[in-house]
């Protein structure tokens, strides 16, 4: 039972006892004489003088010492003086008490959550948290996001604050520093841990990871300021992010930038010896260069001139990275789509008799030199291939006259001497057959005459 519903049950008694004691003194009573026609006549603790007797059964008390008189009260109704240190006590209906005493509870049961939930995220601010589970990427936040559950997918556009330099070094020397960065998640725009790192990420969190060199720059580095294996250490604020933009609702000049900016990318990798990720950067590149119509407006014959142009380049370096990979006949493909369009294209020849001398196709493959020497006269990596194709078709022809040696037990030296040899045997089966046949003939011709003679001799 609450405080107040106490205090009620208190303030019901003492009206009840004030009702009963209405006519008693403070300290003592005095004798009450009976008087004839209802009149009292009564004596004060300390004086004994009488009681006025007051008509109509109302009585006249003398105050006691240090007290106010008591009022008499109209049946049903009680005024009560405030208790000391006491407000005045206010009704309350039935069913509010026990609801207010459960909102209270309430209110204090949500604030002692959000209490906590303050203590958790300032502590998780102030600790590494290890995203992966293996130490590889370590995060930790500056500043929380604004909606936490909201992060972004695979494939979409994120713009970013970003700066990366070497651990343990001076915040400001930075190796790559970038504000307002585009890229899209998924696609190798960034190094590998920065592009898992995001996708935790939400709109305008601000955090600080530490990166391992595997899923950073790896053995190759960042030169000079990260060397080969190093962990590195960047600070990435997420400003916003957006749905993938389709390529049909981008202009002719959106596309292209789009799309170069993807094919320097997968040349970066390249260099670096990432093939795979390059090649991904190459096929994204060749979304945005396709000759697709446009909703804003139909592009010119120089604009879509362009666009092939660049295309070519992609398909040509994508070829590169496919050779690195010894994917042989998608390489092929590649070039040969190259070369429908730019029959003299020098480094797709080239590229193409790599393919041919991988496949052990040489005779192709030195044809496809002379015609790129031919263009480029001057090109020493042309000459060298050239060189290497003629040394295998050589060891080739070295190996057949090997072959031919003990398939025909000669030591002939050269093609001409195999083919000599060859027409030699032939004349020599030839010759024993015509003597086999003259010898059968002279045979037939001996045993004819002998027999012719035998004859005679017999009947002369």
């Amino acid at each position: 039972m609450s405080e107040t519903l106490q205090n009620q049950v208190a303030s019901a008694k003492f009206i009840e006892e004030a009702k009963e004691h209405l006519h008693e003194t403070c300290l003592e009573k005095a004798p009450i004489k009976t008087v004839p026609d209802r009149e009292v006549e009564e004596e004060t603790s300390f004086q004994k003088n009488p009681i006025e007797m007051i008509p109509d059964g109302k009585v006249e008390e003398e105050t006691c010492p240090q007290k106010d008189p008591i009022e008499t009260i109209p049946d049903g109704k009680v005024e009560e003086e405030s208790c000391p240190q006491k407000d005045s006590i206010e009704t309350i209906p039935d069913g509010e008490i026990e609801e207010e005493t459960n909102n209270e509870a309430l209110k204090d049961e949500t604030e002692s959550t959000q209490d906590l939930e303050q203590d958790i995220e300032e502590k998780n601010e102030d600790e590494w948290q290890d995203i992966l589970g293996s130490g590889v990427i370590l995060k930790k936040i500056l500043k929380q996001g604004e909606q936490p559950d909201l992060r972004p997918n695979r494939s979409n556009k994120c713009i970013i604050n970003y700066s990366c330099r070497l651990e343990d070094t001076d915040e400001e020397d930075f190796a790559e520093k970038f504000e307002n960065y585009e890229l899209t998640l998924g696609e190798g725009d960034v190094i590998q841990g920065l592009d898992v790192a995001l996708t935790l990420m939400a709109k305008g969190e601000r955090c600080l990871l530490k990166i391992g060199s595997r899923l950073a720059f790896g053995e190759r580095g960042l030169l000079p300021q990260i060397p080969s294996n190093a962990t590195v250490m960047c600070d990435v604020e997420l400003l916003d992010f957006l749905p993938e933009d389709y390529t049909e609702t981008l202009t002719v000049q959106q596309r292209q930038q789009i799309g170069n900016r993807k094919r320097e990318r997968g040349n970066w990798w390249y260099q670096r010896g990432e093939n795979t990720l390059a090649i991904q950067c190459y096929r994204r590149a060749l979304d945005y260069l396709d000759e697709v119509e446009s909703e804003h407006e139909k592009p010119s014959d120089s604009e879509l001139q362009k666009l092939l142009e660049d295309r070519l380049k992609v398909l040509n370096n994508m070829a590169s990275a496919q050779i690195k990979m010894e994917l042989y006949d998608q390489a092929l493909i590649s070039l040969e789509t190259v070369l429908r369009c730019q029959p003299n294209n020098v480094k797709a020849l080239f590229r193409k008799s790599k393919v041919h001398s991988a496949k052990n196709e040489l005779p192709q493959a030195l044809r496809l030199l002379e015609k790129a020497r031919v263009l480029e006269p001057d090109d020493t990596s042309i000459a060298k291939e050239i060189a290497n194709v003629t040394g295998m078709i050589n060891k080739q022809k070295n190996s057949e006259r090997e072959y031919a040696r003990r398939m025909f037990g000669t030591t002939a030296g050269s093609q001409t001497e195999i083919k000599f040899a060859k027409k030699k045997k032939k004349e020599v089966r030839s010759m024993k057959n015509t003597v086999r046949v003259w010898a059968t003939l002279g045979a037939t011709v001996v045993i004819g005459l002998a027999g012719v003679i035998a004859y005679k001799f017999k009947y002369p």
